[in-house]
């Protein structure tokens, strides 16, 4: 599979959907904090002091999903809390 020629414009681009989907991402974990504070809804991840929670979930599944609808030729590794594969 040949590299991915990107030009000028296609690097302003990937800036402009990169500070839009960390805005998306933070809405989110906003929302997020205030749920888990009146919620207390946490589980252990890997050990007592590293926490996941439902909205870390959420905003994986958000920046995956929204790269795969505006990248769909790019690939993408995961490394995250509940996910540990190649999405392609």
């Amino acid at each position: 599979m040949a590299a991915l020629q990107l030009t000028p414009k296609d690097f302003t681009d990937l800036l402009e959907f990169s500070n839009n989907l960390a805005k998306k991402a933070g809405d989110v974990i906003r929302k997020g904090s205030v749920a888990i504070l009146q919620q207390g809804n946490v589980d252990e991840k890997k050990n007592s002091v590293d926490l996941v929670t439902e909205w870390d979930v959420k905003v994986e599944n958000l920046v995956i999903r929204e790269i795969e609808e505006a990248y769909p030729n790019f690939k993408l590794w995961v490394k995250a809390a509940f996910i540990d594969a190649e999405i392609s």
